[in-house]
């Protein structure tokens, strides 16, 4: 699965709804599939020190995507100037804020609450994606967000909070947005990969700090060959590869096009759940990844007579 002032987004290579969009689609649908198959480990997760925990998950992906980027010959850049606010800012909203509002959420919502909220993500990004390039939003976009965001919350169902668990779920959705929207004016110096690894240091060092602050005594418990997998799983799996792919759509088709495969992480999360032994998707949950289908259909289908008009007839 993560306000702030908007930072502008780049201009992306393919217009939504041009043949194409799959070239930047595919990579954010996978990136999204990855972040949602972190269920599988969630059970493992239960019971460690929530900020050790994250600040290993993120160290251990920062480390994965510096040894990828060495093997596959991929030069990472560190950030500078401007670079290092949206790096930061990014971190702290949808790595570090996010997860603590996590924290305190579970305490106050059933867990479909926040899932739920997650699944408004794909409307906010088709909105503030083209805000934030001084655009109008795109009517088909947003209209795709919509129903993908309407499978996805039938996907994770709906349940019971008090007055800070919706906070904390409203909060959800404008902190996992940031992630995204602080990190669109980066990747065109940075690039998927040094975004990823930047934004990952940064939230392993600031999790430690308050890990160390508040977790001194139970951080051995993150030292049980089951503590450190679900660390392994989540790191390189869940945040490393998930991020890479995700900022790679991103990059190629703008946050506001990459924003309506958010909705994949819901069903992805259903189904790698039901393969460990969580109960089978029902009716309602199909439903919902059919709504989610067909709000990508919706939002990102070629405009083909347009594209056959020319440009002087749009």
């Amino acid at each position: 699965m993560q306000t702030t002032p908007v930072p502008s987004s780049p201009r992306p290579r393919t217009a939504p709804g041009s043949p194409g969009i799959l070239w930047g689609l595919w990579p954010a649908l996978a990136g999204m599939a990855l972040l949602g198959s972190s269920v599988a480990v969630i059970g493992a997760t239960a019971g460690l020190p929530a900020f050790g925990l994250q600040s290993a998950r993120y160290a251990v992906a920062a480390l994965t995507v510096a040894a990828l980027a060495r093997l596959l010959g991929k030069r990472l850049v560190l950030p500078r100037g401007r670079d290092l606010l949206w790096v930061t800012g990014g971190a702290l909203s949808g790595l570090v804020g996010f997860n603590i509002a996590v924290v305190i959420g579970t305490a106050h919502a059933e867990p479909a609450v926040l899932g739920a909220a997650v699944a408004c993500i794909p409307i906010v990004l088709s909105v503030a994606g083209p805000l934030t390039r001084g655009k109008r939003p795109s009517r088909r976009l947003v209209a795709g967000a919509v129903v993908v965001s309407l499978g996805a919350v039938a996907v994770t169902g709906w349940g019971t909070a008090d007055a800070l668990g919706i906070l904390m779920a409203l909060s959800l959705i404008a902190l996992e947005a940031g992630l995204t929207l602080f990190g669109a004016p980066a990747l065109p110096r940075m690039g998927a990969w040094s975004y990823t690894a930047s934004t990952a240091a940064v939230a392993a060092l600031v999790f430690a700090v308050l890990s160390a602050a508040t977790e001194r005594a139970d951080l051995g418990l993150l030292l049980t060959p089951a503590s450190l997998g679900a660390v392994a799983y989540l790191g390189v799996v869940a945040t490393a590869l998930a991020f890479v792919l995700w900022f790679t759509g991103v990059g190629r088709i703008g946050a506001g096009g990459a924003g309506l495969a958010a909705g994949a992480a819901a069903p992805a999360a259903a189904l790698i759940g039901a393969l460990f032994g969580a109960p089978l998707p029902t009716a309602g949950t199909w439903l919902g990844m059919a709504v989610i289908g067909l709000g990508l259909a919706v939002g990102l289908a070629p405009l083909r007579r347009r594209t056959a008009a020319g440009p002087g007839r749009r």
